[in-house]
């Protein structure tokens, strides 16, 4: 099972994001209101790559890596 966690305040600055991290992340909103814990998990399994990778390529700074990490409990 899922462990599903967002940190609701914690708020993400939408303008410095990719709008791929946008759609995951409204997506895993949606499932963490709803309880899907099955969708939450597969779309936060499917996000962690991506958002490394924006935060390799420089697409998004070390404060922004660093408070998606925190808002969604990614380790």
């Amino acid at each position: 099972m899922c462990f599903m966690y967002i940190d609701n305040t914690i708020t993400l600055d939408s303008s410095k994001l990719p709008q791929m991290l946008k759609d995951d992340f409204a997506d895993l909103q949606r499932y963490y209101a709803t309880g899907d814990w099955f969708n939450f998990g597969i779309t936060i399994e499917n996000s962690v790559p991506s958002i490394k990778a924006f935060y390799a390529n420089g697409t998004i700074d070390t404060e922004m890596f660093s408070l998606i990490r925190k808002k969604f409990g990614i380790v």
